[in-house]
């Protein structure tokens, strides 16, 4: 979706919650997102699990969240990524 909708405003995020003090775990999220080539901007959340279960109201990955330009939001847990891709396409002809 990043690739497709990009040229219209379009941002993604890719979060890890893997441990970032684990070196193993912090090499495996690289090599996955080299894999994937995953080109825009992924970060390796380092706060505790409690702090992001309470803030985003989920027990763990997967998950996906969407944002649309007045801030507000919807999850997927788990993705549906045609269903996904949907409301994107309709969020970028707003």
């Amino acid at each position: 979706m990043h690739n497709k909708y990009v040229k219209d405003g379009f941002a993604a995020i890719s979060v890890s919650l893997d441990d970032p003090k684990n070196e193993k775990a912090r090499q495996r999220v690289i090599d996955f997102l080299t894999k994937q080539k995953a080109t825009f901007t992924n970060l390796i959340l380092d706060e505790e699990s409690e702090v992001w279960q309470k803030k985003l109201k989920f027990e763990g990955p997967p998950c996906v969240f969407v944002f649309n330009r007045d801030g507000t939001w919807k999850q997927y847990a788990p993705p549906d990524y045609p269903e996904i891709e949907k409301y994107v396409a309709e969020l970028m002809k707003k």
